[in-house]
């Protein structure tokens, strides 16, 4: 693993770990963190301690909650927090250098990256809980340095322990969508347990569930072919809390307002137009956070009268805000045919603004910042830590940073875990 591999590994993971502290603020999180940390080892992100298992769930479900976690759209889904809440909690157990658990979050990313690369996910399946359990046991079995046909079993023992999930679970408002990669980070951990137990995966099994079960088609070539692809060199990193769909939009809207002021009681109408899947997120009266986040209308709504698209900006009481409801009432989203023909290599978004005194104003994007091709300069990924952090935190963020970011070089992760605790 060159480098420069192991530098953006580094990003990735300071990232993640700045998602989950901020996670960890929400109140269910924060709920259910209360009922199960019955001991055991030390959570990131809060002063409880949960058995392995457990930490590995609660990791997860904090890593996702506000929507900031990376992504991956070669892999089709989040491969990075499904690897690195397994492996935070076998670290905390095990002690490992910090070199190892990076080459550890490394194969969990390629392993769950690569099934999602290859597979064919039913249309109404969430990718969250999928093949991102086989990436949690292959960070926790790494970490046990297993050999590697130890290791392949313990993945296609794993291939059966992922989710049955739902697409639309967050644009109806379901938060179940927020618990999906906790489920499968528990669920890789169990699988690594359960194999040194004496329970055995299905044989080859890993084409059979993600192609006939939680799939509909699996390219065994494409599988072979992406055995050496450095997977986690192609996420994308966020610097808004919603879902990544959403993001097209919200940056044709920060281009046109960075042109011109706007008055918000002048816009008549919003049109986008984008490719299928962000279309999909077309929803104007979400019924919760979480579809507020999934909601194109509600993000840019929020944006134009608010500043941002931050946590705060899908707290219950921002959802329910007359005025951005009445603002996303004014915003359409349609699919244009030829822009979901240009996938997977252009994601394109046009937004038309409309303005009561006869003004149209347009911008087309093509991807969003912080996509692979667009990468983020390390001074915008440290702002995005400090706002994810130091509210919980204090000064004691830049410490954080410098230590996530330089992960490679502690001599143990009990350094990293205090660290990381109140």
């Amino acid at each position: 693993m060159p480098d420069t591999l192991r530098n953006h590994a580094a990003l990735i993971l300071a990232d993640t770990l700045g998602a989950i502290l901020a996670g960890h603020r929400e109140r269910s999180v924060a709920a259910i963190t209360a009922r199960h940390a019955t001991g055991g080892v030390p959570l990131l992100g809060c002063a409880a301690a949960a058995p392995p298992p457990m930490a590995a769930f609660l990791t997860g479900h904090a890593g996702t909650a506000v929507e900031l976690d990376e992504g991956n759209y070669a892999a089709g889904g989040h491969p990075a927090i499904h690897a690195i809440a397994p492996a935070l909690a076998e670290a905390a157990a095990s002690n490992p250098s910090g070199e190892a658990l990076l080459s550890a979050i490394i194969a969990g990313y390629h392993a769950g990256s690569r099934i999602g690369h290859a597979m064919r996910l039913r249309p109404a399946a969430h990718p969250h809980g999928t093949w991102g359990v086989v990436g949690a046991a292959a960070a926790v079995a790494t970490l046990r340095g297993y050999p590697p046909a130890r290791l392949q079993a313990a993945l296609e023992l794993a291939a059966s322990l992922g989710l049955a999930t739902s697409v639309t679970a967050s644009l109806r408002g379901g938060s179940v969508r927020n618990i999906y990669a906790g489920a499968a980070a528990q669920n890789g951990l169990l699988a690594v347990d359960l194999l040194e137990a004496g329970v055995t995966g299905e044989p080859g099994g890993i084409p059979v569930v993600f192609g006939q079960v939680i799939g509909e088609g699996f390219d065994a070539a494409a599988y072979e072919e992406a055995a050496t692809r450095p997977f986690i060199l192609e996420a994308f990193l966020k610097t808004s809390a919603c879902c990544r769909e959403t993001q097209g939009a919200l940056e044709a809207i920060e281009l046109l307002l960075a042109e011109a002021p706007l008055d918000p009681a002048q816009v008549t109408a919003i049109e986008v137009a984008t490719f299928a899947s962000a279309a999909t997120l077309a929803e104007r009266a979400p019924v919760s956070p979480i579809a507020g986040r999934f909601s194109i209308p509600f993000t840019v709504a929020t944006r134009i009268l608010h500043g941002h698209a931050w946590v705060e900006a899908f707290a219950e009481a921002a959802i329910a805000d007359p005025a951005t409801r009445a603002l996303a009432a004014k915003v359409s989203v349609r699919e244009e045919p030829a822009y979901t023909a240009r996938q997977p290599a252009e994601r394109v978004c046009t937004l038309v603004l409309r303005l009561a005194d006869g003004t149209v104003r347009e911008r087309t994007v093509i991807g969003t910042p912080g996509d692979p091709d667009r990468p983020l300069p390390e001074a915008a990924m440290r702002e995005k830590f400090r706002r994810m952090v130091e509210p919980g935190f204090g000064p004691r963020w830049t410490a954080m940073w410098e230590m996530a970011r330089g992960v490679d070089g502690l001599p143990r992760c009990a350094e990293l875990i205090a660290a990381f605790r109140p």
